[in-house]
């Protein structure tokens, strides 16, 4: 083997591992706790980028728990340290973990298609692009799952070099060629909606609210590359164990951030309570009286159907508009009067009469005035 001469085999990268891999998955399964809760909370269901992402978990769990079994076996550790079995077991490990780190990246790209379809759907122009994306991150991840299960055949011969096997996939290769379009899907990923919130008809400051849930998958981008730079600078001799380490730290934070990026935009209720308001209100401000119409109407507020959107899903989401109607009456020749009424999701409460007072002119009434 090709070993490096001197090495302090005391030197232990395991502590950075355990911060990485727990810290991160944590938070991931905390903030899809939070998705569904929202999804619960509105009571709208769950719908099939929701179902995508709990796969996603469940393969980073799989990541997780291969790396947490693999720590105290070599992983983060000088192979030199160890016994002749960290080879099959760095083997298996490594094994284990491509498998379960490319199900985790394609469903959750899977999962942000189909809420940009969800979101999206009243534009049709955003079909296509969405469609080769989805085609690109299957045929990415169906070749990436069969190269690594192929690595030798058969794949028993990966880890167990007691066995007549061929194995023709140079590994630090294949790590560098599935990075590469990996890289190039996430900002194509990430650009796509940008164009589409910009043309929404909606205040700035909630397009740059919008903009900034998706924009924070750009940490998934640099994790991503950081993870490519570790692959290219890896020391070439064979001291695995030790030299894989930060390939596996950007691996698993790449995934597990890439789960939490894909939920962000599903939490705007969690963002509500944090600024101190109900779930059921709109970011929008109504005033209390407006002035009188001709003729009986109701009138839309302007709220953000997209923001409506990624809180809920369907019919019932374009239902939950805010509106204001206003009714007038009449009482024989002398008097008139205006209530008006502010409606939300179906319930609103009207001016009690006693507080209208017409002020007359003659025999017409000009206008209106509220006592105080």
């Amino acid at each position: 083997m090709n070993l490096p001469r001197t090495v302090d085999l005391s030197e232990s990268l395991q502590p950075n591992l355990y911060a990485a891999i727990i810290i991160s998955f944590f938070l991931a399964v905390i903030v899809v706790a939070l998705r569904f809760w929202c999804r619960w909370s509105n009571g709208v269901g769950y719908w099939v980028d929701d179902w995508l992402i709990l796969v996603a978990l469940s393969s980073s769990l799989g990541l997780t728990a291969d790396q947490l079994w693999w720590i105290p076996r070599g992983l983060g550790k000088h192979i030199q340290a160890f016994g002749p079995d960290v080879v099959e077991i760095f083997s298996i490990g490594l094994f284990i973990a491509e498998l379960t780190y490319t199900g985790v990246i394609v469903f959750v790209k899977l999962a942000i298609l189909t809420l940009y379809w969800r979101i999206f759907n009243q534009n049709s122009s955003i079909r296509l692009p969405v469609g080769i994306l989805t085609t690109a991150v299957l045929m990415w991840g169906i070749a990436v799952f069969f190269l690594t299960l192929l690595q030798c055949i058969p794949p028993r011969g990966f880890w167990d070099k007691t066995i007549e096997a061929s194995c023709n996939v140079d590994s630090q290769k294949f790590l560098f060629a599935i990075s590469i379009p990996n890289i190039l899907i996430d900002v194509t990923l990430l650009s796509l909606p940008i164009p589409y919130v910009i043309r929404l008809n909606i205040a700035r400051s909630q397009k740059r609210a919008i903009l900034s849930m998706f924009t924070l998958g750009g940490f998934v981008c640099i994790a991503s590359i950081l993870r490519l730079v570790a692959v290219v600078t890896q020391p070439d001799n064979d001291d695995l164990s030790w030299n894989i380490v930060n390939q596996s730290i950007w691996a698993t934070v790449e995934a597990n951030l890439a789960i939490i990026s894909a939920c962000l935009p599903t939490l705007r209720p969690v963002w509500i309570l944090i600024r101190g308001k109900k779930a059921s209100k709109t970011d929008s401000d109504v005033p209390q009286i407006r002035p009188a119409i001709k003729n009986p109407q109701k009138v839309r507020s302007p709220y953000s159907w997209a923001l409506s959107m990624l809180k809920s899903n369907g019919a019932e989401e374009n239902s939950q508009t805010l509106t204001t109607s206003r009714t007038y009456f009449n009482s024989g020749n002398s008097s008139k009067g205006l209530i008006e009424e502010q409606q939300e999701a179906g319930t609103g409460t009207a001016i009690p009469l006693s507080r209208v007072e017409p002020k007359r002119s003659g025999d017409s009434v000009n206008t209106s005035t509220l006592r105080s």
